[in-house]
């Protein structure tokens, strides 16, 4: 798509130096799309972001004025944008690529997670840009929700919470240990996973003492079955999962990772070596089906054993979930992200959790039978990001963004490489602690939210400017609900709306005689008891040499 813009002198003289080369520098046959990313609602260039194609193995990364360059085969185009300051995800559909030309965006506006500290109002923007309106990049929808709590206090497991407790040793029920998992100088050694049964029966992965011991759904001890070592040492970066048949697979890395499938009485079925890319896994999940890889990167593999070796097929933009596949990472201090895509990687929904107490790190536990996504969030009240965590919020949340259920654990002390958490087919989450004692597998339920924040309305919030000055009394109005509220004095708003997607219109609060403006608009998808911040809003200016309203006499 091209765009002819104006610039100043200065803008215009340096770009005619830079773009004809880079141009000239496009490999045969390629051209090349360039453009400068600025924060919407400011001039300010957005520096270090990542500009990725889809369906191409090429991406480039903003300088510090914005601008960046990427060469391409002639086609169209989809862009995602990318930054530690942005929106995630945002799009720049239809980019038209012509051998040997060049494609100019110009001025491409993304969204901020919050106003730029730098920011300068883009009021000149007109001028810069000669009037030309800049290409404004597609945010994926983004509702926000607030994480309960504000400040940690762990629930502690009463009794009745917990399902097994087994010592040191090497009898029925008791567990191979080795070093204090509470000192950071020592190995803390002892089972690095565990799994549930389709039927809520525990599969505890005893690696000192080579074997699995399965106890039924109360913590009582059923039986154990043993596991073949490959070399003399004990290898802990192993995983275990059950599938809803009750096939149990057991993946181990070390130097030669391997995966092995047994039947539900520990019998060996099938064995295999895996590629060595597989030493990158962090867990392995075990639904329906064939096993699957979650990787350390957040995508998914799934593999499938048979006599001819493993069959692998992937990988997936993060961990099955129904028709998409789900991520979540740490975004920050305050916040972290559960991103829902489809298999080819286009993102549907990216749901930004928001907390008052400082995040640590964000992890995927899995997907319960309704389809919630089930994440475990650590956070602690230290002032290091790397500190350890003081609790963990436990979440079960819904694909459309809301909380379905909740409850606050403490840390289960566990320093080794696999498994603290795993889903039970009740859907709530079972946690493996550990001290010098013993080792605990503890259930905790997830909470219900209340009925009226899953199926009620959503919250649609944000901040109107003039200019560069609060708009004050503006009209916030989506028209479709016949839902409207006026801005306050600082320019700000809230709107309830139902679930759905609704354009809202913004328009200025207009002295009597004075020329109307057009109201700006904007598109925003609404989630059931979910808040989206649509961030600053910018009022329409008024329209130019536009004839007052008529005047109506009133009658005596």
């Amino acid at each position: 798509m091209q765009r002819r813009l104006h610039f100043p002198v200065a803008l215009v003289f340096a770009l005619a130096l830079v773009l004809p080369a880079a141009a000239a520098a496009a490999p045969r046959g390629q051209g090349t799309v360039t453009g400068m990313l600025r924060y919407k609602g400011c001039l300010t260039g957005v520096p270090g972001a990542t500009v990725t194609v889809i369906g191409r193995e090429r991406q480039a990364r903003s300088d510090s004025g914005g601008r960046f360059l990427v060469d391409l085969p002639p086609g169209s185009y989809s862009l995602v944008i990318r930054g530690p300051s942005l929106v995630p995800d945002q799009r720049v559909d239809e980019v038209v690529v012509t051998a040997g030309k060049l494609t100019d965006l110009g001025i491409v506006e993304v969204w901020a997670d919050e106003r730029p500290a730098l920011c300068v109002p883009d009021a000149a923007s007109a001028a810069v840009s000669g009037g030309v309106e800049p290409t404004v990049a597609a945010a994926p929808d983004l509702p926000a929700v607030d994480l309960p709590g504000t400040a940690v206090a762990p629930a502690s497991a009463t009794p009745e919470n917990i399902l097994v407790r087994g010592s040191p040793g090497t009898g029925p029920g008791q567990f191979g240990l080795q070093g204090n998992p509470a000192r950071e100088d020592e190995d803390a050694l002892g089972p690095p996973s565990f799994a549930v049964g389709p039927q809520g029966g525990l599969l505890v992965l005893d690696v000192l003492n080579g074997r699995v011991q399965r106890f039924d759904p109360r913590g009582r001890f059923l039986m154990s079955f043993p596991i073949v070592r490959a070399g003399p040492e004990p290898v802990f970066e192993s995983d275990i999962a059950a599938s809803d048949d009750g096939a149990i697979f057991l993946v181990t890395e070390g130097d030669n990772p391997t995966l092995t499938q047994f039947d539900p009485s520990g019998k060996v079925l099938l064995s295999g070596a895996l590629p060595p890319s597989f030493k990158g896994v962090d867990q392995i999940v075990a639904g329906k089906g064939r096993p699957t890889f979650l990787m350390l990167n957040g995508q998914s593999v799934r593999a499938e054993l048979g006599w001819g070796g493993i069959r692998a097929e992937g990988p997936k933009p993060g961990l099955p979930a129904g028709d998409v596949y789900v991520q979540a990472e740490r975004a920050g201090r305050w916040s972290a992200l559960v991103r829902f895509a489809t298999a080819e990687g286009k993102v549907r929904r990216t749901v930004n959790l928001r907390s008052a107490i400082p995040i640590a790190r964000v992890r995927l536990v899995g997907v319960n039978r309704r389809g919630d996504v089930v994440v475990a969030v650590d956070r602690h009240d230290g002032a290091d990001d790397e500190a350890t965590p003081a609790e963990v919020l436990l979440l079960s949340l819904t694909q459309q963004g809301q909380i379905a259920g909740s409850v606050v654990v403490p840390p289960g002390d566990r320093r080794w490489l696999f498994r603290e958490f795993a889903l039970a087919p009740d859907g709530s989450v079972i946690q493996m602690q550990s001290d010098l004692a013993e080792v605990r597998l503890v259930r905790w339920p997830l909470a219900s939210s209340p009925r009226d924040a899953a199926v009620g309305e959503g919250l649609v919030r944000g901040r109107l400017l003039d200019g560069a000055r609060p708009a004050a009394g503006a009209a916030v109005t989506a028209s479709r609900a016949h839902r409207s509220v006026a801005s306050g004095a600082d320019g700000s708003f809230e709107l309830r709306l139902p679930p759905g997607t609704w354009t809202l219109g913004f328009r200025r609060a207009v002295p009597h005689g004075s020329a109307e403006a057009p109201p700006a608009e904007l598109k925003v998808a609404v989630a059931a008891g979910a808040t989206v911040d649509v961030g600053t809003v910018q009022l329409a200016p008024p329209k130019v040499g536009a004839p007052p309203p008529a005047q109506h006499e009133t009658l005596p």
